[in-house]
């Protein structure tokens, strides 16, 4: 369960991909997928206005990922808006503490370019390893499971202070438990996709294995 906190699946429900015919495409494709590798790990790019994403296209992939942390962890204990909110800060500022992302261009074609994304991957087995020696959250499961059998419901569990309290907390501790593998270099075939303000850009083809490939899955 905790493995899958990170995969997105479907990240391309926020961004249509499709064929652009003789759209004039924007950004460069190196910029567009470092973008892209940002915006999934810290919830922003430097890099945007390079790219050829909009910012609509960054709140879209950054929505997809928070909604996708949110959920998963949401299997562990319901949290209210003001947990996510504050814990969804805590992930992005630790990853973007810690992870360095860098893209170039390996084969420049004016249909399917590819580009080389370096980075250090999150290290899944040191989270899986640390994951069960956090007190806090074990507790936290145990707290949970206890309520929910006496009959409790996800909207008590979400108003109530304790539970949210020893979530914010325990969450916390798992996050900032996040650990990185060395360097690695991942190869991303690029193609022409229509962003949310109409625009055409660059874009991975398969954007599921370059989340897994950032997030160590």
């Amino acid at each position: 369960m905790l493995r899958k906190i990170f995969i997105c699946a479907m990240i391309f429900t926020a961004i249509l991909i499709c064929g652009c015919g003789e759209d004039k495409v924007l950004g460069t494709p190196d910029k567009a997928i470092l973008a892209f590798a940002e915006t999934v790990l810290t919830g922003e790019s430097p890099n945007l206005a390079a790219s050829g994403l909009s910012e609509d296209d960054q709140k879209a992939i950054r929505y997809a990922m928070t909604n996708r942390f949110i959920d998963t962890m949401k299997s562990i204990a319901p949290l209210s808006n003001e947990s996510a909110e504050q814990l969804t800060k805590i992930y992005f500022d630790k990853l973007k503490g810690n992870v360095k992302i860098s893209a170039t261009l390996k084969k420049d074609d004016s249909d399917r370019p590819i580009v080389a994304v370096t980075t250090t991957p999150i290290d899944q087995s040191a989270v899986a390893k640390s994951a069960g020696k956090n007190d806090d959250f074990i507790a936290l499961i145990g707290m949970v499971g206890k309520l929910k059998s006496d009959g409790t419901t996800d909207d008590q569990l979400k108003e109530n202070p304790e539970v949210q309290k020893l979530a914010v907390t325990a969450i916390e501790k798992y996050i900032n438990s996040l650990s990185f593998q060395p360097e690695k270099t991942f190869d991303v075939p690029c193609v022409k996709a229509k962003g949310n303000d109409g625009n055409s850009h660059w874009a991975p083809a398969e954007g599921d294995a370059l989340i897994n490939f950032l997030t160590g899955q």
